[in-house]
């Protein structure tokens, strides 16, 4: 493979796993806030509060990788 290859699929790896970081704990929180709601029948409120959660980790989480990232790139 040549150069601009790796670049690419470096690229296209570094997409993926943004994504991944900001749906998971969406995902995770939206799901456990439902089993919640329904175990102890509360409406809406663990669903929004742990997609609130969700949001708020996953938005700390791509700053972290973010900063780390810069980080890495400045030391090269």
């Amino acid at each position: 493979m040549s150069k601009p290859d790796l670049k690419m699929y470096e690229n296209l790896t570094l997409i993926s796993q943004i994504g991944i970081m900001m749906v998971v704990p969406i995902i995770g929180g939206l799901w456990l806030g439902n089993y919640l709601d329904e175990k102890f029948n509360t409406s809406p409120l663990f669903l929004l509060s742990l997609i609130a959660v969700g949001a708020i980790s996953s938005f700390y989480n791509l700053y972290k990788f973010a900063v780390k990232r810069s980080d890495k790139g400045r030391k090269r």
